[in-house]
């Protein structure tokens, strides 16, 4: 589409309100925000002060395997700065997707920048894509090529109203082969590289891209260029379909931009795309919404014991099993517990830790005999929760909390220098709410000052690029593993292969401690979902540690006695801060490492906010029931191959006796006969000489 520049936005939309309109006039009024440099020079001064503090700023200059990603983040900030300088941005939203596109090619979703306020508007399609394996009577393979039909969302009916031109119900069902002259999977996951930032693992990427592929974000993502989707049917036929947008209060009005208070305008919609008034670290989206009526209805099998809209993001049911494939896996019982998020609600963190981890007791206090924890879509929160729930769930953390105790390091700069050097905290961050507190590893105490985990520091190099970091430390998740406070131990532990944790890849920050821990470890079975059918997947996303922004930046630049600069406007940056190394590979960040599943799901069917949560409610449900049946049968069936192997062995034995005891009976005989042939001759000689012969014998005895 074509934009009109520096043209005043015509659109407005009452406060409180959810206003559509064509993509068209919107652009018109992305377009209108006016560039300047003011505020240009600011943005850049905060991101190139921020990333001196980067944890793989020198890392990414040549990640090398497995994935390979090259870049100068400063040398790209001094480029864009280059451009400022010449004029050479026309409006603010060059200028604004330029920067994205930069985070973006980092693919890290702990690293990323959103656009101001006033760029609320969400470019969206009347329809959401229903990826699945066709059902035919043959057991899903990586070889079941998967297909796609569109299937109604939320802004179906809405769609109709402001493009009454357009049928769309006709393409409701239909089975899509190409978007915009391409393969589904090819444009679909070439768009998520170039605008995802959840994963740096492609059939993650697929799987966050087959939802925003339809539901761009102006403030999240790059949204240029906005052009036409283009869809090619099965039955051969050809549709051009515009883009709807959405938006509220606000859009494209500087003063909304450079608000230093977001919420006294902002309406849900600026909370429902990219949460801007929450803090950015704890979670990359909210929770997306599960039904109980849709979980549960009609089913005798299922025991509800948490709904799912528990306010601490826990929830749990029992499922009764029964057939074959349960008995011989000696399964009864399965428990279901799904973890929507770690970072649950609540002003004191304590508080909202204890909440959280009670309703884990009330999951784990019911009698089971297999569990299936679903962390699809968590986010991540506090990590000290991440920890001490897989503490919860296998026996040899909850016997020794080092087990869990991941490896980190910080950069040194220029402001953490002077922080030591004038505040001298223990710690990097000194509010544990914020930021958790760290841990000295050999002696599993608070350190004594900040010089002690700061000093003398690693010169270590990372992508070709020497750099200075701390000394190796932990988090200190003593709070955490006091609780819940009545001293609550599970009183069972199921083995690995009872374990069962589904993921979608997205799972990320605390997240991914929870699940590449275990992993690395094998204390648990893992099941993807979704991804690019025929590649491999990774079990979790962004997985480098804690995160920082501007605002923390600020208070340490305070409490140093010097300054840090300030946005002139509200977009929101936050970065990697400290560094997770694996356990398995000491020298490489876990984010650059990657472990497939154990095993796959042919399942695409992710709840989003654009569509119905009844329908994804029915589709997540459907897929507990496939991991489940696919977990008992493989379970029973090493039951039987156990069972073989025993029986063969026993067969094995009986033929070794058979054989030792025919074999001793031969060597009886063989001595019998020996024996025999040997016994003294009682044959007739003559009288002379048998007479000569005894007395030589007693000759001999005699001498």
């Amino acid at each position: 589409l074509s934009a009109v520049y520096g043209q005043e936005c015509s659109l407005s939309c009452a406060v409180g309100e959810t206003c559509y309109a064509t993509a068209e006039d919107a652009l018109d009024c992305l377009y209108s925000i006016p560039f300047n440099e003011e505020w240009a020079n600011t943005t850049l001064d905060v991101l190139s002060q921020s990333l001196e503090n980067f944890g793989f700023d020198a890392l990414y200059h040549a990640t090398g395997p497995p994935y390979s990603i090259s870049m100068d983040i400063q040398g790209e900030l001094s480029a864009t700065q280059d451009i400022v300088n010449a004029g050479g941005f026309a409006t603010d939203i060059d200028f604004q997707e330029h920067l994205q596109s930069i985070f973006q090619r980092t693919i890290d979703a702990h690293t990323r920048y959103q656009k101001p306020a006033c760029y609320n508007a969400i470019f969206i399609q009347p329809f959401a894509f229903d990826m699945r394996v066709e059902d035919d009577n043959s057991e899903e393979t990586l070889d079941n090529e998967p297909v796609v039909y569109l299937m109604r969302n939320l802004y179906t009916d809405t769609y109709a109203a402001v493009y009454p031109e357009i049928d769309i119900d006709v393409l409701i069902d239909q089975q899509v082969t190409l978007l915009n002259g391409l393969e589904f999977t090819t444009e679909v996951s070439g768009w998520g590289d170039t605008h995802e930032t959840r994963s740096n693992n492609r059939g993650i990427r697929f799987n966050a891209a087959i939802r925003s592929y339809l539901y761009r974000s102006a403030i999240s993502v790059g949204v240029l260029p906005v052009e036409d989707l283009q869809l090619t049917l099965s039955d051969g036929s050809v549709h051009t379909i515009p883009w709807l947008a959405s938006y509220t209060t606000g859009l494209a009005n500087t003063t909304l931009c450079a608000a230093v208070d977001v919420e006294e305008v902002a309406a849900p919609q600026l909370k429902q795309s990219s949460s801007v008034t929450d803090p950015m670290h704890r979670s990359v989206h909210e929770p997306a919404p599960t039904l109980t009526t849709r979980l549960h209805e009609s089913r005798p099998d299922r025991e509800e014991i948490l709904p799912p809209d528990s306010p601490y993001y826990v929830s749990c049911f029992v499922q009764s099993v029964t057939g074959s494939s349960a008995k011989d896996a000696d399964v009864s019982k399965v428990l279901v517990m799904k973890v929507a998020s770690f970072s649950p609600p609540g002003e004191d963190y304590l508080d909202a830790w204890e909440g959280f981890l009670d309703d884990v007791e009330t999951c784990l206090s019911v009698d089971f005999d297999m569990i299936v924890v679903d962390v699809m879509q968590n986010g991540g929160g506090y990590v000290c929760l991440g920890l001490r729930l897989i503490e919860l769930l296998v026996e040899e953390y909850e016997n020794d909390h080092t087990k869990v105790q991941m490896r980190y390091d910080l950069p040194h700069s220029p402001l953490m220098d002077r922080y030591i050097d004038v505040v001298n905290a223990p710690d990097p961050y000194p509010y544990a709410g914020d930021v958790e507190q760290i841990l000295d590893r050999d002696t599993q105490e608070s350190f004594p000052d900040g010089r002690a985990y700061y000093y003398p520091g690693r010169n270590v190099t990372q992508g070709g690029v020497t750099n200075w970091r701390t000394n190796i430390f932990s988090l200190d998740c003593r709070e955490a593993e006091a609780m819940p406070s009545n001293g609550f131990r599970p009183a069972k532990f199921v083995p690995p292969e009872k374990l069962i944790i589904l993921t979608d890849g997205t799972c990320g920050s605390t997240c991914a401690s929870f699940t590449k821990i275990p992993q690395e470890d094998g204390t648990a079975t893992f099941v993807g979902a979704g991804g690019i059918w025929d590649e491999g997947m990774d079990v979790s996303s962004f997985a480098g540690g804690f995160v920082c922004n501007p605002d923390y930046l600020a208070n340490i630049a305070e409490w140093s006695n010097t300054t840090f600069p300030k946005f002139a406007t509200n977009q929101r940056w936050q970065f990697g801060w400290a560094t997770w190394y694996s356990q398995k590979l000491p020298s490489r960040p876990v984010q650059f490492t990657v472990q497939d599943p154990d095993y796959r799901e042919a399942f695409w069917g992710f709840p989003h906010t654009s569509i119905d949560a009844e329908v994804t409610t029915a589709m997540v449900s459907s897929l507990y029931d496939r991991v489940i049946e696919s977990t008992l049968d493989r379970l029973a069936s090493a039951e039987s191959s156990k069972s073989s192997c025993s029986s063969s062995l026993m067969s094995n034995k009986a033929q070794i006796s058979i054989l030792s005891l025919a074999a001793a009976l031969f060597a009886a005989l063989l001595i019998v006969v020996t024996l025999y042939f040997m016994r003294p001759r009682t044959e007739e000689y003559s009288g002379v000489r048998a007479e000569d012969e005894n007395k030589d014998l007693e000759k001999r005895l005699l001498d």
